[in-house]
C-alpha cells in the first residue's frame, strides 16, 4: 500500500495539473475497509461511531424522529472515538467528539429530566 506522506505517492501518470487523473483516491481509501487489516481496535471504533452518528441524525432530519437510546451509544462510541483519534493524532476529530460527548449527554439529561 502507498504511503500518501510519500512525495512520490502519485506517478506522472496519475497527476495532470496537480489533479488526480487515473485514480480517485477516496475510493482507493474507501477499498481499504475490505481488508482484514484495516478493521483494527481504532478503526472499528470510527466505524461503529459514524454509524451511530448516521442512525441519530438521518432520522431527525428526514422524519424529525428522535430515537434517545441511540444517544448512550453515540455518548459511549464518542467517547471511545476521542481516544481513537488521540491515537491517530486527529485533533479536528477529537474536538468534534468533545462536541458530540457534550451534546449527547445534553440530550439524555433532557430526554430523563422531561420524563
Amino acid at each position: 500500500m502507498k504511503n500518501y506522506k510519500d512525495p512520490n505517492f502519485f506517478t506522472n501518470a496519475e497527476v495532470f495539473d496537480g489533479n488526480v487523473r487515473k485514480h480517485f483516491q477516496w475510493v482507493t481509501a474507501l477499498k481499504t475497509m475490505k481488508t482484514k487489516a484495516y478493521w483494527n481496535i481504532p478503526n472499528t471504533v470510527e466505524f461503529l461511531a459514524f454509524t451511530t452518528k448516521a442512525l441519530i441524525i438521518i432520522p431527525g432530519l428526514l422524519f424529525g424522529v428522535s430515537i434517545w437510546w441511540l444517544y448512550i451509544f453515540a455518548l459511549i462510541t464518542s467517547i471511545l472515538l476521542i481516544w481513537s483519534a488521540t491515537i491517530k493524532t486527529l485533533p479536528t476529530l477529537i474536538w468534534f467528539n468533545i462536541l458530540w460527548t457534550i451534546l449527547a449527554a445534553t440530550f439524555l439529561v433532557k430526554h430523563f429530566v422531561s420524563a
